[in-house]
């Protein structure tokens, strides 16, 4: 379970990178040449929401597990509180920021109402919100990003010993991240290759 899940976020790491590099002027291209409609938007707004709602999901599960970890050998009395308390940080933590950042401009748009659009300390907040949103979702896509590679890595560290006896004198962040990424490029080729094939009888 925990090796498999380290598959899955060293994939969607991978995959965000490679689309990012390999994908990018298409999909600029297709989006200039393509204008959507409001129901296309909110279609793909939503896929993207239960994209990252599932890989956070994966995200939480991991850590839950990497915490009840490192208290297996302790007894229960210890293990239940600490890996209680990690669940529900885990969960406050990612879903509610993500519904914060979500709201975020919602928020700055409700101040630039209430300033009725006069210069003002309302107004001026209001819109350093709005104008802020893409970018913090930016940010976090790419913080996102190395931390699924990040947490995949240090799953495989921690659980194969041959690659911890390896990589000992490497910084662990280092071999942590270079890991999870040759973890993901493994699974997105696979990944990849599977489709082409099945492409060639599935038409």
């Amino acid at each position: 379970m925990l090796m498999l899940g380290g598959v899955y976020l060293a994939y969607e790491g991978a995959e965000k990178i490679y689309e990012y590099f390999f994908h990018k002027e298409e999909k600029q291209r297709l989006t200039s040449m393509e204008p959507k409609s409001q129901e296309q938007i909110l279609t793909d707004e939503k896929e993207k929401i239960k994209s990252a709602i599932f890989t956070d999901f994966i995200l939480s599960v991991e850590i839950i597990i990497i915490a009840l970890s490192t208290v297996a050998d302790k007894p229960l009395s210890i293990q239940i509180p600490v890996v209680t308390f990690i669940a529900i940080l885990a969960t406050v933590g990612v879903y509610g920021i993500v519904a914060l950042i979500v709201r975020m401009d919602d928020f700055g748009y409700k101040l630039i109402a209430m300033g009725n659009g006069a210069k003002g300390a309302l107004t001026t907040i209001g819109k350093m919100l709005v104008a802020a949103l893409p970018k913090v979702i930016k940010s976090l896509t790419v913080i996102g990003t190395l931390a699924m590679l990040l947490v995949a890595g240090e799953i495989y560290l921690h659980n194969v010993d041959e690659l911890h006896k390896r990589l000992h004198d490497i910084p662990e962040m280092i071999s942590a991240l270079g890991l999870g990424l040759i973890v993901g490029i493994i699974a997105l080729l696979f990944v990849q290759g599977f489709s082409k094939i099945k492409s060639l009888f599935v038409k």
